[in-house]
């Protein structure tokens, strides 16, 4: 300021909303005294509890030929096999305590409570005959223990496999900042590991702890089941036992495709016509399994899906109007469940390439079984546009696709609402977010 770089009212006018902020929180009160002055609690009942249903809920069952549930596996004997059944560091990403700051520092204890995998099977299934072996690294390669891996599961009645990454920064992990990879195979010996459990005959489960999507299609394929759980903290650990022993249901599903080879990336769900198999390429991109796909230990069915808005007549819509739908989702299994009610639209005829579908609403609905949920769409015209040729962010009138889909490849059903009157320019003022409603119970 002296030098006349800066002017003294740049800074007053930092100053002055700093000062209206705090005078808004009630900072420069007359009196006021910081609250939680005494011992913070961090890791209260309270947290726990979201901590295990955030994990609960993000567990994605990939495949299952009916091995899961294994309820209490009273007497059976189950092998648990993997780098990352013993491993705390797994549950968590790179940027956590346990993966960014203590790596720095072996001496300091983790300082939280979190069970590993084998731990939490141990304290789930307290009448099973549990056995381990590593078998092999994340990603040291090391081959010698998986002829004993291969042994265990061979002599018991189910193997759980846990495979995956080692969360770190800048190299120190195979998942994280700055650790990038060549292929999108499994890290190490991992898939060797598996090949060789799996080719016991043995039931296997396989638990995926990752970072990334991995291309993993013969475990898809060969393994009695799959299951997704990412990094999934500090109770993520009881929450994969609880999938597996039927105490929760999974209600996951993904959040990125799960690719079939490195040869078909880069992929994305949201690809017009020609970005999907055809004659212009000798590589199938297609996923082994799709956003938005996740098995549940119930069935779920859907009927009168239907699509509007402020419907002029013949059903159409003007551009720029928000479009409403409803589908009738039931529970039509024996366990209760939740199912994850995705809608997706597409611009059929449009000045610009558009994908072929793209997610614009969902709802996670918990059913009873045998109950009935009417769930409502209200997709305001912002999620249907896009950016013309001339830069402007528009709809088009014409024709929009809608369909209820349990996973971006899995259709449902399919209507149609067809939009009138001008194109309309989306402004910073319309809305940016779908507005859902379930009503349980069968429509009147």
């Amino acid at each position: 300021m002296t030098s006349g770089r800066i002017p003294e009212s740049l800074v007053d006018r930092a100053l002055r909303r700093v000062l209206t902020q705090k005078a808004a929180l009630g900072l420069l009160d007359d009196g006021y005294e910081p609250r939680g002055s005494g011992p913070i609690d961090l890791d209260d009942p309270e947290s726990r509890g979201l901590a295990r249903r955030l994990s609960e809920e993000s567990i994605v069952l990939l495949a299952n030929d009916g091995v899961l549930p294994l309820g209490q596996a009273a007497g059976r004997r189950v092998a648990v096999v993997g780098p990352n059944a013993g491993s705390v560091a797994a549950l968590f990403g790179c940027y956590s305590f346990v993966n960014h700051v203590l790596p720095h520092s072996p001496s300091v204890e983790t300082g939280i409570a979190a069970p590993t995998v084998l731990d939490a099977l141990r304290e789930e299934l307290p009448e099973a005959v549990i056995r381990a072996e590593q078998g092999t690294g994340v990603d040291d390669g090391d081959r010698s223990g998986i002829a004993a891996a291969a042994h265990l599961a061979a002599g018991s009645d189910v193997a759980i496999l846990v495979l995956g990454d080692r969360s770190g920064l800048f190299g120190r992990g195979t998942s994280g900042e700055g650790c990038d990879v060549e292929t999108l195979d499994l890290p190490g010996a991992q898939q060797e590991l598996a090949d060789a459990v799996i080719a016991t005959g043995t039931p296997v489960v396989v638990v995926l702890m990752t970072g990334r999507a991995y291309a993993v299609p013969r475990i898809i394929r060969d393994a009695a089941a799959v299951v997704q759980a990412y990094f999934p903290g500090e109770e993520g650990a009881r929450a994969i036992a609880r999938v597996l022993s039927g105490a929760v249901n999974p209600s996951g599903r993904l959040p990125m495709s799960m690719p079939r080879s490195t040869a078909g990336q880069p992929y994305s769900y949201l690809h017009p016509k020609l970005g999907a198999a055809g004659s212009v390429s000798t590589i199938d991109p297609a996923p082994e399994l799709a956003f938005g796909h996740g098995l549940s230990y119930t069935r779920f069915s859907y009927e009168n899906l239907t699509a509007g808005g402020q419907v002029r007549a013949g059903g159409q819509v003007r551009a720029g109007e928000p479009i409403r739908c409803s589908v009738v989702v039931r529970n039509a299994g024996e366990r209760p469940g939740a199912e994850v009610v995705q809608l997706y639209a597409s611009d059929r005829i449009a000045s610009v390439t558009r994908p072929l579908a793209q997610l614009v609403g969902y709802a996670r609905v918990e059913l009873e079984p045998g109950e009935s949920a009417t769930v409502g769409f209200d997709v305001p015209a912002r999620l249907l546009a896009f950016t013309g040729r001339d830069g402007r962010r528009v709809v088009e009138p014409g024709e929009v696709g809608v369909s209820v889909r349990r996973s971006a490849a899995d259709v449902v059903a399919e209507a149609s609402v067809l939009l009138t009157g001008p194109v309309h320019e989306i402004t910073g003022d319309e809305r940016r977010l779908t507005t859902v409603s379930v009503e349980k119970g069968r429509p009147s």
